[in-house]
Parts: structure tokens; C-alpha cells; sequence
């Protein structure tokens, strides 16, 4: 069997401009996607293992990232309201 590594999926905590958190991960296509309105520090840690746990299942990692796409910027892709 040849086990194949992927490229992890890098993610990082960001502070939003209300006071919440938001989970920023990057698949290795260069997708971004993210998770905000985390009201605590904690909620994004379980966040970021609720993540890792998922990932785990299909074969791929996760790892910390501080060159994630910045959610504070014109051009980051806003949720469907």
C-alpha cells in the first residue's frame, strides 16, 4: 500500500472588530473558508479541534497558520444574509 501526504489545511484564530472570534482554515487549493461569531477564545479552540477531529477522518491535517487570508479585508467572502 502507498500512503499518499497530503498537505495540511491551515487554520488561525482571528479577533473580529465586535469582540468575537472567527476560525479561519485554507484548504490547499487556496479556498478559504471560515466560521465567526465565536463568542469566546475557548469556543474557537473547540472549533479548531471540532475541525482537526473531521479532518482526521479523511486522511488530512490540520496546522496553524499566521499567513491565512486576513476575514478584515474588502475582498474576503462575506456569509449569504
Amino acid at each position: 500500500m502507498v500512503e499518499v501526504m497530503t498537505r495540511p489545511v491551515t487554520y488561525r484564530i482571528v479577533d473580529c472588530p465586535d469582540g468575537r472570534f472567527a476560525v479561519v482554515a485554507v484548504a490547499t487549493s487556496g479556498t478559504a473558508y471560515w466560521r465567526g461569531g465565536l463568542l469566546t477564545l475557548a469556543e474557537a479552540d473547540a472549533c479548531v479541534e471540532d475541525l482537526r477531529a473531521m479532518l482526521s477522518l479523511c486522511g488530512a491535517a490540520l496546522a496553524c497558520s499566521d499567513h491565512a487570508p486576513d476575514p478584515h479585508t474588502p475582498n474576503w467572502p462575506r456569509p449569504r444574509g
